[in-house]
């Protein structure tokens, strides 16, 4: 089967719209309420799902890969050169906080939570950036 740039776009989409909603909330004040961290948690869970969902994709009908979990996933995309080792090491930190949040292995830190956050979901749109340069057919 071959690739499926809809199904990409699908994904794409999924991580922009939830890097929208991170910034609307970050940006807002530096003082954020617990309806505040508690749906920016949810929202880093969807763009590690929609990001893994990419890669999957991407693996499978590219490569013939297949993954066994969503840290598996963007471990064997960077292998791949789906992403650059730069942006692995950027969005990584997400898969795992997904994985610490979804299987509860740590309590986490809200602070430490919100300032990489603030840091990094610009990655999020790198990510889309990345896949759409190099899986994604240019309209010309």
């Amino acid at each position: 089967m071959r690739l499926s740039e809809q199904r990409i776009q699908k994904y794409l989409n999924e991580v922009l719209q939830c890097a929208r909603k991170v910034e609307q909330i970050i940006s807002g004040t530096e003082d954020l309420q617990e309806k505040d961290i508690l749906a920016l948690k949810y929202l880093v869970i969807e763009v590690a799902e929609a990001m893994a969902n990419t890669l999957q994709h991407i693996l499978a009908k590219e490569f013939g890969v297949s993954v066994k979990g969503y840290v598996d996933t963007i471990l064997k995309a960077e292998d791949k050169g789906v992403i650059s080792h730069e942006l692995f090491l950027r969005i990584k930190p997400f898969f795992d906080f997904r994985n610490a949040l979804i299987h509860r292995y740590w309590k986490i830190d809200d602070k430490l939570f919100l300032k990489n956050l603030k840091e990094g979901y610009r990655d999020f749109l790198r990510f889309i950036e990345k896949i759409e340069e190099g899986f994604l057919k240019k309209d010309s």
